[in-house]
C-alpha cells in the first residue's frame, strides 16, 4: 500500500486563498485525526485504523511544513517592517510553529509506527494537544492576522505569494 500526500491546493494563483485552503483543510482533518484516536481507544488497533494512522502521518507530515515554508517564505517576507503589530504577530506564529512542530514529533512517532501503539490515553493526550494547538494557531491566523495582512499587501503581491508557494513544491 502507497500512502502519498495530496496537496488540497490546486490553484495557486491568489497565495492568501491558497492559505485559507490549507487552514480548512487541517482544521477537517484535525477533526479526523481525533475520531481516529478515540476510535482506537474503543477498538484497540486494527489493519484498519493502522492504514488511517499511515494516512494522518503522511498528511501531517508533509501539510504542516509546506504550510509553514508557505507563510514563512512567501507570505511573511512581504510583511517585514509594514507595521510593527503585524511584525509582532509574525514572531508569535512563527513561535507556534515551532511549538506545532514539537507536538508534531511527538505524535509523528506513534503515527509513523501504529503497531507500537499500546499506550491509548497516551495516543490521546498527544493528539489532542497537537489539534488544539493547530485549531488555536489557525484560529490566530484568520481572526487576528488575516485581516490585518489584506490591508497591507496588494494583489500582485497576493499573486507573488501563490507563485513562491507553487515554487516550493516545484511546480513552476
Amino acid at each position: 500500500m502507497e500512502f502519498r500526500f495530496i496537496d488540497p491546493v490546486e490553484d495557486f494563483s491568489n497565495g492568501l486563498v491558497a492559505l485559507k485552503t490549507y487552514h480548512e483543510d487541517i482544521l477537517q482533518t484535525g477533526e479526523k485525526l481525533l475520531k481516529l484516536v478515540d476510535e482506537i481507544k474503543r477498538q484497540g488497533m486494527n489493519e484498519q485504523l493502522a492504514i488511517q494512522c499511515m494516512n494522518l502521518y503522511c498528511y501531517y507530515d508533509h501539510a504542516n511544513h509546506l504550510h509553514h515554508q508557505d507563510e514563512e517564505q512567501a507570505l511573511f517576507p512581504l510583511l517585514i517592517g509594514k507595521s510593527p503589530l503585524v511584525d509582532g504577530m509574525m514572531e508569535r506564529l512563527i513561535l507556534d510553529h515551532e511549538e506545532i512542530e514539537k507536538a508534531w514529533k511527538l505524535l509523528a512517532e506513534k503515527l509513523s509506527k501504529p503497531e507500537i501503539i499500546n499506550n491509548y490515553e497516551k495516543l490521546i493526550h498527544l493528539a489532542k494537544d497537537f489539534e488544539k494547538q493547530q485549531r488555536e494557531h489557525l484560529t490566530r491566523e484568520d481572526k487576528d492576522f488575516s485581516p490585518k495582512v489584506k490591508e497591507i499587501i496588494n494583489d500582485d503581491q497576493i499573486k507573488q505569494v501563490g507563485k513562491k508557494m507553487a515554487q516550493l513544491r516545484h511546480l513552476l
